[in-house]
């Protein structure tokens, strides 16, 4: 009895049955086809709702119906009804998704040129603090669209860049903008990563290779006026997502920073020759 309990308990909680549905087809299970009205009395469930219960049990693949007076209900093999149960629930979560991305797309469309108004508005602040996170990220590229002349890189990240950084470069370099980076690439870069990395290099931006040790601070620049500092992790196991960084629209200290940037790019090397070398590797 125990046993049967908490096959009802997994069917209701793990997947998506109503407590009634589940104890109905355990039920059909344990004692074979019954008609409503006996599926009521074994499955404990109150009359008016039997019909309603055994309709959606048949949606959803797990029972099947021998009408007549009264219809007779059976329950599919396991195997084949849960695979049916699955499924309904997979184009369920489509349908619902599907939905949700037509919500996003109409949202977005209202709310962008309410946001393109008042962008002017939110960078007023010289100094910005915020977390590495999606958001930072979509920041991040945003950033880098709306550059109009040169964009300056210096990073310790070992990771590949995210998609929408890199869609973002090819963007800005189609309008002339000229984009440098020194960085350096690990082993645990995918033949996918270095593959998207050779092609934003062959679309024009200039990276060079610069071993991580010897780049002591991590920032970017925008057209000489604005530096993001990203603060490194209190340890190596701490992943990118987790840093914080500093945006600040300091014109004289982003000059700074470019001197600095000009420093290592005459220390390091590059980037195409090693990323190509690792790539015969994979």
């Amino acid at each position: 009895m125990e046993k049967l309990t908490e096959l009802v308990e997994i069917l209701d909680k793990e997947l998506g049955l109503t407590p009634y549905e589940a104890r109905t087809y355990v039920s059909l299970i344990v004692h074979g086809p019954m008609s409503p009205s006996e599926l009521a009395q074994k499955a404990g469930i109150p009359r008016p709702r039997t019909y309603d219960v055994l309709r959606s049990l048949v949606e959803k693949g797990l029972l099947i119906e021998q009408i007549g007076k009264p219809s007779i209900y059976a329950a599919v093999e396991p195997k084949q009804g849960l695979k049916n149960l699955l499924i309904t629930m997979e184009m369920e979560t489509l349908r619902k998704l599907e939905e949700k991305r037509k919500t996003v797309q109409t949202l977005a469309k209202l709310l962008s040129p309410i946001y393109e108004k008042s962008k002017g508005l939110r960078y007023e602040r010289k100094v910005w603090f915020t977390r590495r996170d999606t958001a930072f990220i979509s920041i991040y590229t945003e950033a880098i669209k709306n550059c109009k002349k040169k964009i300056l890189v210096a990073t310790t990240d070992p990771y590949p860049p995210e998609r929408d950084i890199l869609k973002a470069v090819k963007h800005v370099l189609k309008k002339g903008v000229t984009v440098k980076v020194i960085r350096s690439i690990t082993s645990s870069w995918t033949k996918e990563d270095l593959n998207r990395y050779e092609e934003v290099i062959k679309a024009g931006s200039q990276v060079r290779y610069l071993d991580r040790k010897q780049i002591p601070l991590r920032y970017i620049i925008f057209d000489e006026r604005e530096v993001i500092l990203v603060f490194p992790p209190e340890s190596e196991s701490t992943t990118t997502k987790s840093l914080e960084a500093l945006w600040l629209r300091i014109p004289p200290l982003a000059k700074i920073l470019c001197k600095h940037f000009e420093e290592l790019w005459k220390k390091s090397k590059p980037m195409l020759p090693i990323l190509r070398q690792l790539k015969q590797k994979k």
